[in-house]
Parts: C-alpha cells; sequence; structure tokens
C-alpha cells in the first residue's frame, strides 16, 4: 500500500503537466461569463440546451419598473418568465415569444435585526450579498445549495436544500415574503397570512408571482473543526445515523467515486463540520480558490487520468489541501463559477433523485449499471439528507420518512442524438427512484414524461389547477408549465 501510495505521488505531476496541456487546449476559463446578454432576443439558461428567442428582456430595480414591466406585457400581449442566475435547467425561467424579467438588479439587502436573527432581502440579491452583509454581526445563512452565487428568489422558486443535517429545505427558514402578483397586488405572504400561496410560491418555479423580498431566519456563523474518513458505499446508511446523533456536526458531505472502475459509486468519502468552540465567530470572509477547483474540475471532464487524478486528491489529500478548521460563512462562500464551460458538442447538467434511506444502495446500484452501460461521463455524486417535512405543495421530502439525495453532476452531448439517449437513461433512472418509493428534483431538464412526474408527484395536476385560478390569464409562464400543464413538445 505505502508503494502504491509513492507511485500514485509521482504520478501526480505528471498528470498534472499532461493535464494542464489539455487544460489550455480545452478550457475557456478566460472565455468569459456563462450566461451572455441576450443576443437578438436569444436567451438560454445555464445547461445551454434551451436557447430562446424572447420579445423583451427587462432588468428592473425597484418596484415601480416591476410594474411597468408587468404593465408593457399585458399591452404586447406577452408572457412573462422570471430568471435570477437561470441557475434551473429545464426552460423554468423562459418563456418563448415573451418578456423575460432578470431581476439581479432587484438586490438590496434591506435589514438586518441582529437580536432576532433574521434578514430582510430583495429576491434578486445573491447569497454572496446576504454572507457578506450578516457576516460581521456574526450570522450566517442556515439553509444555502452548494454555491453562493444564486439569487435568494431563485433559491426559493426550486426550494433548495442543502448539507446541514439539521435543516430541511429553504422553506422551513423563511418568515414572510412580498408577492406581486400576476393581477398587480403586492401581498405580504407567511405561513398565517396567505398559508396556501406560502406552499405554493416556495417551489412554485415562479408561475404564482414574483417574489420581491424575503423575510429569512439567520443562525450562527460557528467555527468548524473538519474531519476526513473514507468508507464503503453500504456502510453509509448506519454510518449517518450514528453521524446524526452528535449535535455538534452541522454540514455534512458525502462523495462518491466517479472513477470508471471497480471504484465507481462504491468508494466515498464522508467530510464532517463540527461546531469547534461556543458563541458565533466575527471574522474576515475568504475567497474562493476557483481556478484551482476548475483545473482539476475541467482535467475530470476531459480523461479517465483526470477522474482517477481528482479521486486521488479527494480521497488521500483533502484534509492536507484544506483548513482543518473553517468558519460556516466561509464554507457556504462558494463560487460556481469554476463550472463554466462552453463547449459546442458537449455540456454539463446537473440531475438529483431522492428515495428512503434504506433505498440507497440499491439505487447506486442501478445508477452504476447505468453509467457503465451508457458510457456516461459523470463528473461529481455526492449523497445528501433529506428529514421528514409536511410543507410545500410539490416537494420532494415526505413527510414521515427520512430521505437520502444523490445528486449527480453529468457531461453531456448537445446534439439531438445525444440528447435523445440522455432522455432515455433519465427516465430509466426516475422510475428507478420512483419504484423505491422515491421522486426525483425538478428544476433540472425536462426529460420526464408527464406520467413519471404525475408519479413522482401526485398532486402536480392540483399545482397547475391552482395556478390557473391564481393566474386565470396564464401571463406568468415557462417551458416547464407549457411542457407539462399545456402539452407543448411532449
Amino acid at each position: 500500500m505505502r508503494t502504491q501510495k509513492k507511485a500514485a505521488l509521482v504520478l501526480i505531476p505528471v498528470l498534472l503537466v499532461v493535464g494542464l496541456a489539455v487544460y489550455l487546449v480545452k478550457s475557456t476559463f478566460f472565455a468569459g461569463p456563462l450566461l451572455k446578454k441576450a443576443e437578438r432576443g436569444v436567451v438560454d439558461d445555464v445547461s445551454r440546451l434551451n436557447a430562446t428567442k424572447v420579445a423583451r428582456v427587462v432588468a428592473p430595480e425597484n418596484l415601480e419598473s416591476i410594474q411597468q414591466a408587468l404593465s408593457l406585457a399585458r399591452e404586447e400581449g406577452l408572457s412573462v418568465s422570471i430568471a435570477g442566475m437561470r441557475h434551473s435547467m429545464g426552460g423554468h425561467t423562459l418563456s418563448p415569444g415573451g418578456l423575460l424579467l432578470d431581476m439581479t438588479s432587484f438586490n438590496e439587502v434591506i435589514a438586518i435585526d441582529e437580536e432576532a436573527k433574521t434578514v430582510r432581502v430583495e429576491s434578486g440579491a445573491t447569497w454572496n450579498d446576504v454572507i457578506r452583509a450578516v457576516n460581521p454581526y456574526g450570522l450566517s445563512v442556515p439553509v444555502l445549495q452548494d454555491y453562493s452565487t444564486f439569487t435568494v428568489g431563485g433559491s426559493l422558486s426550486v426550494n433548495i436544500h442543502q448539507s446541514d443535517p439539521n435543516y430541511g429545505s429553504i422553506m422551513e427558514t423563511v418568515r414572510s415574503f412580498r408577492l406581486f402578483t400576476p393581477s398587480g397586488e403586492v401581498l405580504e405572504v407567511s405561513r398565517t397570512q396567505r398559508p396556501e400561496l406560502f406552499d405554493l410560491v416556495i417551489g412554485g418555479y415562479g408561475l404564482f408571482g414574483i417574489v420581491l423580498d424575503v423575510d429569512l431566519d439567520l443562525t450562527d456563523n460557528h467555527l468548524y473543526q473538519k474531519h476526513e474518513e473514507a468508507l464503503d458505499y453500504a456502510e453509509y446508511e448506519e454510518y449517518f445515523t450514528t453521524l446524526r446523533s452528535d449535535t455538534a456536526i452541522e454540514n455534512v458531505f458525502a462523495r462518491l467515486s466517479i472513477v470508471p472502475d471497480e471504484t465507481l459509486l462504491k468508494e466515498m468519502v464522508v467530510t464532517t463540520y463540527a461546531v469547534a468552540g461556543e458563541g458565533a465567530v466575527k471574522t474576515e470572509l475568504e475567497e474562493d480558490r476557483v481556478w484551482l477547483k476548475k483545473l482539476f474540475f475541467d482535467l475530470s471532464r476531459s480523461s479517465e487520468a483526470g477522474k482517477r487524478l481528482r479521486w486521488y486528491v479527494q480521497k488521500n489529500h483533502s484534509v492536507g489541501a484544506e483548513p482543518l478548521t473553517v468558519t460556516r460563512n466561509n464554507l457556504d462562500y462558494n463560487d460556481a463559477s469554476f463550472l463554466e464551460y462552453h463547449s459546442n458538442e458537449d455540456t454539463d447538467i446537473l440531475q438529483e433523485y431522492f428515495f428512503p434511506k434504506e433505498a440507497l444502495v440499491p439505487f447506486l446500484d442501478s445508477l452504476r449499471e447505468v453509467v457503465v452501460r451508457e458510457n456516461i461521463n459523470l463528473l461529481s455524486a455526492t449523497v445528501r439528507y433529506i428529514p421528514p417535512r409536511s410543507e410545500g405543495f410539490i416537494t420532494y421530502a415526505s413527510p414521515t420518512e427520512e430521505r437520502f439525495g444523490v445528486v449527480l453532476y453529468l457531461n453531456v452531448g448537445r446534439s439531438p442524438e445525444a440528447q435523445e439517449k440522455v432522455t432515455a437513461w433519465t427516465r430509466e433512472l426516475i422510475d428507478t427512484s420512483t419504484e423505491l418509493g422515491g421522486t426525483y428534483y425538478l428544476p433540472y431538464e425536462l426529460y420526464a414524461t408527464k406520467a413519471q412526474l404525475k408519479a413522482a408527484y401526485p398532486r402536480i395536476d392540483e399545482f397547475f389547477a391552482k395556478k390557473t385560478a391564481y393566474d386565470p390569464e396564464e401571463i406568468l409562464m415557462n417551458k416547464f408549465y407549457r411542457r407539462y400543464a399545456k402539452g407543448e413538445n411532449e
């Protein structure tokens, strides 16, 4: 074993040199922003699979400009879609021929209540904006996806979840929000004021109104101690149950091998972050090492050797490469730009599947079979925890059982032929998840059939009926609704 490690250490510089040459040729690190401004009215989301011609793009900075945009849409007979950073990957922020409301300039952090531990923030602000604002108070965001460069409103619209096992989705941290309705009213929405809208808007993909600002709970910015352990995937359910008994642990990251060999989706590295001291920490934020992450990620995208190198470093050298203590805010302060990729032939997409905890091994076994058979370019596979929750009209959580979610980051072809293959194996994975008593996450490419959507989310038709009740003119529109509620492009 010691000889193998020495050989691997000698091999690392060689792989880095070779990989760097490939990286410099193929990488688009200096290619500019991933989401460029609309050219001739054509916009897309981060998947680069949904290029859509729109009539107008409007970037409001205040309520008056939002009102004017809706009035303009009515005058011109346009539908309206709502966008933040456009990291939803299934056209959820786009409506063909419509008006695209780009909310990223509507981005003020309005107020912080240090004593109550709350923040009021406009929906177009990014989580980076929020973290920078609350960090001097020793406060932090309770629920956040892996990266903090997404908008608050976008996160509400897909009802995000994160790696802190003490929380479920972002919904449980929302106290209230103001909603600009399709009819032009401004409504205060909470669990006690208009509770049905509260359940519909969070996780409602922008179909019920425009979220103006949100009152969110905060938590303490704790100092964490990092611990890492390698184990077999079959051990994880029991291992995680033990972790949950330690109330000091506030973040868990479980990564699976992506190397196409006997370790594929079997070897795991579990990283935990436990509170290392009493009280909140007030310290400076540290910038993310985007270039280094991008180098390793691009190498793993382009070759099997790159995957081996990345997994070797994650499994054996992550502790030495990263600090053993870190604050919650610095752990969350992550820039997603290292994921930028601009190839004309292929693109990166996300998928996520949820199922009862005890179904983790059979799901991963089925997933492995599909990945090998279809020669899928798997870039990342992680396991998340979803506690039981009953809130939300269409939710991936179960009201009674604990669930795991498997998050997949994949590189796929963009051609019609390649996308036809992706559609086929994605539908197979959806069926596997639902047969195991689970579901799949809705913000991603619309590969599922309507029958699969209904099997995974039995209340979806009722959800669509509520949408037409609150928006009878169907002025708020996106590709998700057009496909599954109106039967377009099936």
